[in-house]
């Protein structure tokens, strides 16, 4: 699947979200790996594009994160509610499917978002995550980039340039780059549609 670009109404809602968001009232997490351990590629390291996507160094680049869903696991067997805003996200997404009635209609279940925000890297080449999924069963991801700060997106050797308030869908190994200058705040929203297996654990 390559990168689609979705429409985004920018409803009110949004607008006053994205606001609340990116204020000085809205609360962060550090998190010290960019990349957890054990989400990295490693049964397929840089098979296609090593240009694209490094394997080396993601461990030094942190970044702040604010979680709504956690990630289920086999522990759990659940996505869990982690924030006080996920009411005001899953409205938020829902306009955006409904904008987007193709994604709508095999939209199945969320199973992650969170918000990141990365800061500039002091270098001025290209500085990329290393390549990996978000989950280790089939699922795919929505991203809604709240900040015009650049930072693309590759997913299998295609580039995408975010401009503020793109969104995009993708599924498979993808990494990131690094903003140069801004501050590059994302919401990541991974989810199950209706033609793929749920995890084995649900």
């Amino acid at each position: 699947m390559s990168i689609v670009k979705l429409n985004n109404p920018k409803t009110e809602h949004y607008n006053n979200l994205k606001k609340f968001i990116l204020s000085a009232d809205f609360t962060w997490n550090h998190l010290k790996e960019f990349i957890p351990q054990g989400s990295k590629g490693i049964n397929h390291p840089n098979q296609w594009h090593p240009e694209f996507c490094s394997e080396k160094n993601f461990d030094e680049f942190s970044l702040y994160t604010h979680t709504f869903l956690l990630r289920p696991s086999r522990e759990t067997l659940y996505s869990k509610k982690y924030s006080p805003y996920l009411d005001d996200i899953i409205k938020l997404l829902r306009e955006i499917l409904n904008a987007n009635k193709q994604i709508m209609d095999h939209f199945n279940m969320m199973v992650r978002c969170s918000l990141n925000a990365t800061h500039p890297h002091p270098e001025q080449t290209s500085i990329k995550t290393s390549l990996h999924n978000d989950h280790n069963f089939p699922h795919k991801n929505m991203l809604v980039y709240l900040t015009d700060a650049g930072g693309s997106t590759f997913v299998e050797g295609e580039e995408f340039a975010p401009e503020e308030d793109d969104v995009i869908i993708f599924e498979g190994e993808h990494c990131h780059e690094l903003p140069k200058q801004e501050r590059r705040v994302v919401l990541v929203m991974t989810y199950i549609s209706g033609n793929q297996d749920l995890p084995d654990f649900l």
